[in-house]
């Protein structure tokens, strides 16, 4: 019974092994089951296997390829899309996750750079604040180029200032409480709309984006 129970094992490894073998996203997984698969392979008992995996942490280091290969993986494909704030995450990964022995640590760490992480990449879409409001800017253009008769203009001025102190007030009163929630420092920085990771969701030429940022700072305050 035991033979056959150890044989089972032997079995369940090779799986493991085989799910990551020819597999290039996963190098050092391969390699870390492979060493487990051979451990258990050649252990005359479950025992020795014991010994040999607690002994040389092969656990650990299983668990520590396959987080690598993984948010290598990661890393290298928001690198590619420019998401400079979502790959410091597995960027710190990579950088600590040599430095444990222990599965609990190691997880907990993971945690906590992850949640790190979650927070910059909040932090960093408060940008698009500025994508979001463009509905309003639009409905201000339109109220701003009507032609109206004369005895309307004075109405549809005031209509538009009013539109603008309750931009600014929704602005000083809600989003930016909210946004310091996140951030106590934080402001808009309109020179964030420029990198790719933003830019990319306003699909509007240029021009219009330069005249939307002068438009959102007035609306919001901001200028």
């Amino acid at each position: 019974m035991a033979d056959e129970r150890l044989q089972q094992y032997v079995a369940y490894y090779e799986a493991r092994m085989k799910k990551y073998e020819n597999n290039p996203l996963y190098p050092n997984a391969y390699a870390a089951e492979k060493a487990l698969y051979e451990a258990i392979r050649d252990a005359p008992d479950g025992d020795a296997f014991k010994q040999k995996l607690f002994g040389e942490n092969l656990h650990v280091k299983n668990a520590i390829a396959l987080v690598r290969d993984q948010e290598t993986a990661r890393k290298r494909h928001l690198e590619e899309l420019k998401e400079v704030i979502r790959a410091r995450g597995p960027a710190q990964i990579l950088s600590e996750i040599d430095g444990f022995d222990k599965i609990e640590d190691l997880t907990a760490r993971l945690n906590e750079i992850n949640h790190e992480n979650s927070k910059a990449i909040s932090v960093d879409l408060l940008t698009d604040h500025f994508a979001a409001d463009f509905t309003a800017l639009e409905n201000l253009q339109e109220a701003e180029e009507a032609d109206v008769p004369s005895e309307w203009k004075s109405e549809l001025k005031e209509y538009i200032q009013a539109e603008i102190e309750e931009g600014r007030r929704m602005w000083r009163e809600i989003d930016l409480p909210n946004a310091h929630n996140w951030d106590p420092n934080w402001r808009m920085d309109y020179d964030l709309v420029w990198a790719e990771r933003h830019r990319r969701k306003i699909p509007v030429p240029d021009e219009m984006i330069k005249r939307r940022i002068a438009e959102h700072k007035r609306y919001r305050g901001n200028d």
